[in-house]
């Protein structure tokens, strides 16, 4: 399947070879003129920092590398075309024509190069060439499964439909790392109860694109809990311990045989960008059901970026401590909680799209520090910021929950819909640490939002203050009507003019509230999977 080595070994003389047989054709996205031994790319979309431009650029084949002749400015397109991720420093070129095959060619930026210049990192057949040595032949044409342990760096590619039977794990914990790679484009079928877990010490490099997403599914892909799900283990900080444990690590809820955490807050689990994870939420034993994308002691090395989590019949994000940072979060038709967390989770996330089916959906966010014991520490203390939660018609619970001891900093956010309540506070430990409306603590604010559900706030259990007068009490919040048109601002909606900056790196400068700036600024097209 893979032909770099070959190519490498005679990359000087071969590469013209190669590329001489290059050709412009309908799902060709390059070409190469032997005459100047220049590749053109027609169209690069150039990835950085949340937003994208258009480039047309030529690569000159310098030895074994290209570098860049040129890159000039053209218009936005859609459809098939190359993807350079500044993230990752990848081009990703969908389809190169040689001879009479189309193959999938990855470039990786040269560190310091000046100007640029491209090594070859992959150059894969976009058909079937049989499965590689780590899986196995499926039952039909142009599948592999893939099952049990895999514990050497392995690459799944588009060309091949992939099937996960039973539990897959990568790498064992802490001990034979691996990395798993996932090329754009790559769809994974996931069984009846199957699941994929990344362990500690070793990675998921899921790359994918705005027109090439990674798609992770069920047999049919109709319904939740067609199989179970995605799990990523790390080594980051979590609660849970007895005091005085020098180094928490817990054994997962649903899978007690497996442990995460550790005290590396940087640690890094890898790369999920552009990755569709669909129909997701099986049990994986009796009363036991995986999320679709479950993130167990998850460091801030780790790159989530684009993720949607569709139709799952458990959570859609979990996140079980850990301090792992997420941004462009799609969750739609999740069955149980949008997102969730416990276990102290103290990670970062901005631009959040929850949105329930009609049908069902509980709370767009649960939220706890540690259900046992509500002062374990370190206490869940996430950022939060650009969320629009919408929930369904005739909800009987609340849109964003906060209890047992969390704490938590939401900005620019807007909670509306038919949620029983748009905002609870709940629990003796969560009023506790929060401080009082007027002298708050910090560790529990919400400002610059907006809140309009069937009724805007609830109180629980142990209230020492009333959640309104808490939320009313904040800079810039408001309970009222935000004026949207779907999910999306409509026409006038206070929202486009009413957010601040968060005041820490991680976060994209913004000025309005919200998922989306305007009706305009829609970034779940192209790459997401149907919702209503």
């Amino acid at each position: 399947m893979y032909r770099l080595k070959n190519i490498k070994k005679q990359l000087l003389t071969t590469s013209t070879i190669l590329l001489s047989g290059i050709a412009l054709n309908a799902s060709a996205t390059a070409t190469y003129n032997p005459a100047t031994n220049t590749v053109d790319l027609p169209v690069v979309e150039v990835l950085s920092s949340g937003s994208s431009a258009f480039f047309s650029a030529q690569l000159q084949l310098v030895g074994n590398e290209l570098q860049l002749v040129s890159a000039n400015p053209v218009a936005a397109t859609t459809g098939q075309r190359n993807v350079f991720d500044s993230d990752t420093s990848a081009v990703h070129i969908s389809s190169v024509s040689v001879g009479a095959d189309s193959y999938y060619a990855k470039l990786k930026l040269v560190p310091g190069s000046d100007p640029l210049r491209f090594s070859i990192d992959q150059l894969v057949n976009n058909a079937f060439q049989g499965c590689p040595a780590f899986a196995q032949q499926g039952p039909t044409a142009n599948s592999c499964i893939l099952s049990g342990t895999i514990t050497s760096n392995v690459t799944l590619t588009k060309n091949i439909e992939w099937l996960l039977e039973g539990p897959v794990y990568i790498g064992g914990d802490k001990s034979q790392s691996a990395i798993l790679a996932i090329n754009p484009g790559t769809k994974i079928i996931g069984q009846d109860k199957a699941y994929l877990w990344i362990r500690r010490g070793s990675k998921i490099m899921a790359e994918g694109t705005p027109d090439n997403p990674i798609v992770m599914t069920g047999a049919i892909g109709q319904d939740a809990g067609e199989w179970a799900g995605l799990v990523l283990a790390g080594n980051a900080p979590v609660n849970g311990c007895n005091a005085g444990v020098p180094v928490c690590e817990v054994p997962f809820e649903a899978v007690t045989t497996e442990i995460y955490g550790g005290n590396d807050a940087a640690d890094n689990s890898g790369v999920l960008k552009y990755v569709q994870i669909l129909f997701a939420g099986d049990a994986v034993r009796q009363d036991e059901e995986l999320n679709g994308l479950t993130l167990n002691g998850v460091g801030s090395g780790t790159l989530i970026d684009y993720v949607q989590v569709h139709a799952g019949l458990d959570d859609g994000v979990e996140v079980f401590g850990g301090t792992v940072q997420m941004k462009h979060l799609v969750l739609t038709n999740i069955r149980d909680d949008s997102l969730d967390w416990t276990n102290g989770w103290q990670g970062r996330a901005q631009f959040i799209l929850i949105k329930q089916a009609l049908d069902s959906g509980d709370r767009g966010i649960e939220a706890d520090n540690n259900e046992v014991d509500n002062g374990s520490s370190p206490r869940a203390q996430p950022i939060l910021s650009n969320m629009t939660i919408l929930g369904r018609t005739g909800s009987a619970v609340e849109g964003v929950l906060l209890r047992r001891g969390t704490g938590v900093n939401i900005w620019n956010s807007v909670v509306s819909g038919g949620f029983a309540s748009c905002l609870t506070i709940d629990g003796p430990a969560t009023f506790a640490h929060a401080g009082t409306p007027g002298s708050l603590s910090g560790s529990l604010t919400v400002q610059n939002s907006y809140v309009n559900c069937a009724a805007n706030f609830a109180d629980g259990e142990g209230a020492t203050f009333t959640t309104s007068d808490w939320f009313l009490s904040q800079s810039e919040n408001v309970a009222g009507d935000p004026l949207l048109g779907g999910y999306l601002p409509a026409a006038g909606s206070p929202l486009t003019l009413g957010g601040a900056a968060v005041s820490d790196a991680f976060f994209t400068p913004v000025d309005y509230i919200g998922a989306f700036k305007d009706a305009d600024s829609d970034w779940t097209k192209e790459w997401t999977f149907p919702f209503n």
